[in-house]
């Protein structure tokens, strides 16, 4: 269909983080590799700001 899967990452607020530091959090909540097209929802602790990082796998 052409639409990407969508994670949601608990307890996770710290929208400065970078890839490596995102990529950990999802090893460890989600134990789970992103693939190609994933989305993973990250959300600030007021609520106000979403953050949604995918990972592409360049061949």
């Amino acid at each position: 269909t052409g639409l990407n899967r969508f994670f949601f990452i608990r307890d996770f607020h710290d929208m400065r983080c970078k890839y490596d530091k995102v990529l950990s959090i999802i090893h460890q909540q989600l134990n789970r590799e992103p693939e190609d097209g994933d989305v993973f929802i990250v959300m600030s602790k007021d609520l106000r700001l979403v953050r949604l990082p995918t990972f592409l796998q360049h061949v």
